[in-house]
């Protein structure tokens, strides 16, 4: 009979790991104690039957419930915590990374996957809360380092993370409740009670609920905000009407609705206006293509507010006549808990989940599974865009477009300054806000057969297809939008004019839905910008491994996997600032007229990935006398990501980016040991590998959108990790994780630096797209001289991006210029004929969020039978080290992120009637952290947007188990 297993069984590639689920009975004598100095595991389902992790071949970290709690592991991003080589950090777009061995998702696409899969109890989440939820009711939580694409599956690169959840206990009554109160008037309260309904089935409902104050203060409205109001509940229903059939129902729903800050600080080095070049006088009117809004800067001293000039929203502000400059003038406030926001944050996120299993013993020695899932989950972040206060008004009396001539319609559209905007409302000072949302909706079905034959042979075989799909146009909330109330002017001034700016009367949006402090959105209006990229995955894949008994202690394994990736993406243009014609609707998918039907000649892109990827390996159990147990290991992977659907091109630049970028490739060489010594009161487990990655996903913005690119890395490194119990009381654990990555053969631009440092070249805005360019100074300097002679207008120099000059170098007697294109190529060009930029070389440079070292020690301490022999008390604390590492992949001085260190310290009082009490704090000596960057585009001035960590937080807590 196979053993009756509620989980999938977990045979997957990697090197070793400790679980930290130990339990230390009281030892009465000396003969009992060497018995119980022996470290208990986590258990893991392996292969045939639930095995110790420490007989698994494989590089995983797995914590039960009681290790969670211990190490205080409340939610996703405490992982980073004790697992070696892992990283951390939130995303722009609410989204986050979870970064394995430097492999994560650094990517920004809805058509994009994550290098690290997230399963819950098996079932691959396409769309989760991991960074969001609370840890609650689990049986376990495993994560799997190195590509695990043979079981596990699709785009499972850096590893994988699975939640087991607690499944119901036949014939059995159980329940738990804990109660917690800790600083920023944090309440949490965690639950759950197990049923039995009669001797076949029992039904077990968890819960758990979240609510606390801001960590952050908003000093423009005067409220803390960050703050958290999020709930769970979980019911499972389970049966077993014969010996032979067994299996679950699940549902969960997750939902949150608070001022969660999307991202934190903005980060900035001003790009001042330019005065004088070359000894030529540069005019006001030229000045204002002289900013790029920041400029390259290590983060310690990016410590101003951005040039608004130098941003479409603030360009266009000045063209609307609204400006006459940078309306960011004064000394940002320093502390990274204190921003300035015309309104408190509004974030709102749900989850609902079904999911279903059932179990078959076809045979004593073949079990049939099925699994399957259907989720829906949605997200809404809203946030003001600069999160730093304007400090000059708009103009009472402002000069349209520089033409005195309408000097009264710019009265008589903005009374005293001020623009009433339909969706930020009525102000007088320049405003951008911003919107992240989406939802999607995902089917599962896995089918498995596992065999536990007696011989020296067996398998593990199955088939999965999942179906995603996301965003809805026609939910005003879903998308990505940038709102101005300056963009909203010019489009005012454009109709009163009837068009004369853009070609035609543009569309305002002034009616519809509110979400938040916006109003009248109905997700049509050409004054404001909104990318939408509605999405579809279908993905089937069979796979299967063979288990090889070579001899009785050695053992071959070997897996393939053939995925079969469709992904499908509506091309909805941007629509800012377009005139609309007749009847026409924006959100209908736009067919390119002469593209074929996969590049969207029928309105939608299509792109395919075939790939048959596996794993072969040997594992080795000998008998050797210093060890209790040894286990030496050897695998090599082939892993695969698919590739992706860039989101559309920006109106009027068809060609800004490619519409395609390529799948991941990885071959993963691993060796791995894991030995239990010391009489079973020690487990010392190392893994080392190296990775030669092709094509690894990263974004840059360009023209407001992200798209992505492909390069090439090596990565190595090593990982140690112990568990030491010294005495029956007493436990130490520590690990380490050391990472070293290379780019390899990759030449790119750097935004912040597209003159590559040279003298020679000048990087200027474009007075159209507000993208920024590169000429010569030779020819920049040229266009001065002839505005300074009169033989060019002031403002000439706003046409060099536009490519007003090009071919004209003969007639101002410029030569050319040569610079490195992103091939590695060098290439010669006019030096009135504007360029992206010169590319670096990035060859040795390290990959985002792959700090070179990671360190976690922890130790473990009870004083046994306190107050009469009634109470056990544990006192526990756990220390984290994570070196430098880079937020890009251009390594600069601006891209560094500072080493930092986490200490967590718990006291703990428990007795046998289940009752007990804890004194906590984490992250005691309040480290301030920013764990990750992203860097705006051109159009918004280059800035960074840092996220932070949390402070110290403490508390108690009470819980009772029955």
């Amino acid at each position: 009979m196979i053993p009756k297993t509620p989980e999938k069984y977990l045979m997957l590639a990697g090197a070793s790991l400790i679980a930290l689920g130990w339990s230390l009975p009281a030892a009465h004598a000396q003969e009992e104690e060497d018995v119980q100095r022996k470290l208990g595991t986590v258990l893991v389902t392996t292969q045939k039957t639930e095995e110790s992790i420490q007989d698994v071949p494989i590089a995983v970290s797995a914590f039960d419930e009681e290790a969670l709690e211990k190490m205080q592991l409340t939610g996703g991003p405490d992982l980073t915590k004790s697992i070696p080589n892992v990283a951390f950090s939130k995303g722009n777009f609410t989204g986050y990374n979870f970064k394995i061995r430097g492999i994560g998702a650094d990517l920004v696409a809805q058509s994009g996957d994550a290098g690290v899969g997230v399963h819950q109890n098996d079932v691959p989440l396409t769309a989760n809360r991991l960074f969001e939820a609370e840890f609650y009711d689990l049986e376990r939580v495993e994560t799997l380092r190195g590509p695990q694409g043979t079981l596990y599956g699709r785009n499972a690169t850096g590893g994988v993370i699975n939640v087991i959840t607690a499944k119901p206990v036949l014939e059995e009554f159980q329940a738990d409740a804990k109660l917690t109160y800790g600083n920023y008037n944090t309440f949490k309260a965690k639950g759950m009670v197990n049923v039995p309904l009669g001797e076949i089935a029992a039904l077990r409902v968890a819960g758990s609920m979240l609510q606390r104050d801001g960590y952050v203060d908003n000093i423009v409205t005067g409220n803390d905000i960050d703050d958290r109001d999020l709930y769970s509940i979980r019911a499972t229903l389970a049966v077993e009407p014969t010996d032979r059939l067994r299996g679950w129902v699940s549902y969960e729903h997750f939902e949150e609705e608070d001022s969660r800050l999307r991202s934190g600080k903005q980060f900035c080095d001003k790009d001042p206006f330019v005065t004088s070049f070359a000894g030529i006088p540069v005019s006001g009117a030229d000045q204002v293509y002289t900013s790029l809004g920041c400029q390259d800067a290590p983060l310690s001293q990016a410590n101003d507010r951005l040039n608004s000039a130098g941003t479409l929203g603030g360009g266009l502000g000045i063209l609307a006549g609204l400006l006459n400059g940078d309306a960011f003038t004064q000394p940002v406030v320093r502390d990274l808990r204190k921003i300035e926001s015309a309104f408190d944050p509004d974030y709102y996120a749900d989850q609902d989940l079904f999911t279903w299993k059932a179990e078959f013993d076809l045979t004593d020695s073949l079990l049939l599974t099925y699994l399957g899932s259907y989720g829906e989950s949605s997200s809404r972040s809203i946030e003001d865009y600069n999160k730093v206060s304007p400090t000059i008004p708009f103009n009472t009396a402002g000069v349209p477009l520089g033409n005195p001539a309408l000097a009264p319609v710019y009265q008589a559209l903005f009374p005293g300054g001020v623009v009433d905007d339909p969706q930020l409302g009525a102000s007088n000072f320049f405003r951008t806000f911003d919107l992240s949302g989406g939802s999607s909706e995902q089917t599962t079905h896995e089918i498995r057969m596992q065999s536990d034959f007696d011989g020296r042979f067996n398998f593990n075989v199955g088939a999965i297809s999942i179906d995603f799909d996301a965003i809805d146009p026609n939910n005003p909330d879903e998308g990505y939008y940038v709102f101005s109330n300056t963009l909203t002017g010019l489009t005012q001034i454009n109709n009163a004019l009837g068009g004369a700016i853009f070609g035609g009367p543009v569309p305002i949006d002034d009616s519809g839905p509110s979400f938040g402090p916006l109003a009248n959105l109905a997700g049509d209006g050409g004054n404001y910008f909104r990318s939408l990229s509605p999405y579809s995955l279908e993905s089937f894949a069979v796979f299967g491994e063979g288990y090889f008994d070579l001899t009785d202690n050695l053992q071959l394994t070997v897996g393939l996997r053939y995925t079969d990736d469709k992904k499908a993406q509506e091309n909805i243009p941007t629509f800012l600032f377009v005139p609309n014609a007749t009847g026409a609707d924006p959100l209908q998918p736009q067919p390119i007229p002469g593209a074929s039907p996969d590049e969207a000649g029928d309105g939608t892109f299509n792109v395919g990935f075939e790939e048959t990827t596996g794993r072969i390996g040997f594992d080795w159990s000998p008998d050797l006398d210093f060890s209790e147990d040894t286990l030496l290991y050897a695998f090599y992977s082939r892993g695969y990501k698919g590739g992706g659907i860039n989101p559309p091109q920006p109106a009027g630049n068809a060609n800004a980016f490619p519409q395609f970028f390529d799948p991941e490739f990885i071959n993963s060489y691993e060796i791995g040991t894991k030995n239990t010594l010391a009489g079973g009161a020690l487990q010392l487990n190392a893994t080392g590998f190296y990775y030669d990655y092709e094509g690894y996903q990263i974004t840059q913005i360009i023209n407001r959108t992200s798209a992505n690119f492909n390069i090439d890395a090596k990565i190595q490194g090593f990982e140690l990790e112990t568990v030491w119990n010294p005495a029956s009381t007493f436990v130490l654990n520590a690990n380490l994780g050391l990472l070293d990555s290379e780019i390899q053969d990759t030449y790119a631009i750097d935004v912040l630096d597209r003159t590559n440092g040279r003298d020679d070249l000048v990087a200027l805005k474009n007075a159209s797209s507000y993208a920024n360019c590169v000429v010569s100074a030779e020819g920049y300097a040229t266009i001065l001289g002839a505005i300074a002679a009169g033989a060019l207008a002031p403002g000439s120099t706003g046409g060099l991006c536009t490519g007003a000059f090009a071919g004209a170098e003969a007639a101002f007697g410029v030569g050319t210029v040569t610079y490195v294109d992103s091939d590695g190529q060098t290439q010669t060009i006019g030096g009135l004929t504007p360029f992206d930029g010169e590319a670096k070389d990035l060859d040795g440079n390290s990959i985002p969020g792959a700090p070179e070292m990671t360190l976690n020690v922890g130790a473990e301490y009870t004083f046994e039978s306190l107050f009469d022999g009634n109470w056990d008390m544990r006192l526990r604390g756990d220390y984290y080290y994570q070196g430098e590492s880079y937020s890009r992949v251009w390594n600069t001085s601006g891209d560094d992120l500072d080493s930092w260190t986490n200490l967590n310290l718990s006291v703990q009082f428990y007795n046998d009637n289940g009752l007990e009490f804890e004194i906590f704090g984490k992250n005691i000596t309040d480290e301030e952290v920013l764990t990750g960057r992203y860097l705006t585009d051109d159009s918004s001035g280059l800035y960074s947007n840092v996220f932070l960590n949390e402070p110290a937080l403490y508390g108690v807590s009470v819980r009772k188990r029955w």
